[in-house]
């Protein structure tokens, strides 16, 4: 991508960086929405999704200096929050061993419909292989773009997807 597509967002870091607080709250309308579907998608809980959207946001108007506009804009804030998310589920895995995890069986048994089934697709897979798929079809990234966010060729992201998703075919047919 061009340098001139980026140029809405570098603008507003632009202003952000030069102490323009309305241009935040335009950079926060635009990606918002993006970052807390993001956060849902890896913790799985709405609750702790919006804390984590509040912490990402915080963390953006902190290190904004770092974006060094190299990349979209939108690359630097998808991999600042999945970053963010991972962290948080490493350490709540660390403080909490299974408890919640036996909670989330015991819910899925209980309710057979089918958000719980597909919630229950995405739980058998890693993180890893989650993040991609929400980058794919719920951020609507290029392969292009989830490549140079996931640092692998192009095709090898057409790869992976093409295998997680043959993955979830298999698991719903068994």
């Amino acid at each position: 991508m061009s340098s001139n597509e980026h140029s809405p967002d570098n603008d507003l870091v632009d202003a952000i960086t030069q102490g323009d607080i309305q241009a935040f709250e335009g950079l926060y309308d635009r990606y918002a929405g993006k970052v807390l579907k993001r956060c849902f998608f890896i913790c799985a809980n709405q609750e702790e999704a919006l804390d984590l959207m509040q912490e990402i946001w915080i963390k953006v108007f902190l290190h904004l200096h770092d974006f060094k506009k190299q990349a979209a804009f939108s690359s630097w804030l998808y991999r600042l929050t999945t970053n963010h998310c991972l962290n948080y589920i490493k350490s709540k895995a660390h403080s909490e061993q299974s408890g919640t995890q036996q909670t989330s069986e015991e819910l899925i048994h209980e309710d057979s419909t089918s958000t719980i089934d597909v919630h229950h697709l995405l739980q058998k897979l890693s993180l890893e292989d989650r993040t991609i798929l929400a980058m794919k079809f719920m951020g609507e990234y290029t392969y292009e773009e989830i490549a140079s966010i996931c640092e692998i060729s192009v095709s090898a992201a057409k790869m992976r997807v093409s295998r997680l998703i043959t993955k979830l075919r298999e698991e719903v047919n068994t």
